[in-house]
């Protein structure tokens, strides 16, 4: 779901949504994501396809204040430190 400018998604097993915390580097145009890890192609996935994202959720508190502060007043859910994207089989 992309609202309030926030690009979250559900974990797909419970009704809980996670903010992606993306690697540096990684693009977002409004419809196409390109995943970026360093030293493997780029992973470029549509928001409307179907995709496994892994990962670790974290807390707030993890996470440098000055740089995430206002996407937490922003977006409200939980952060998750997204390590790798692909298709969905």
């Amino acid at each position: 779901m992309y609202e309030g400018g926030c690009l979250i998604f559900s974990d797909g097993t419970k009704p809980t949504w996670l903010l992606p915390i993306w690697p540096d580097g990684t693009l977002f145009n409004g419809s196409l994501v390109t995943f970026h890890q360093p030293a493997k192609d780029e992973q470029r996935v549509a928001v409307g396809q179907e995709f496994v994202m892994e990962g670790e959720p974290v807390t707030w508190e993890q996470l440098p204040n000055a740089r995430y502060a206002s996407f937490r007043q922003q977006c409200r859910v939980r952060p998750f430190i997204v390590s790798s994207v692909r298709p969905a089989d």
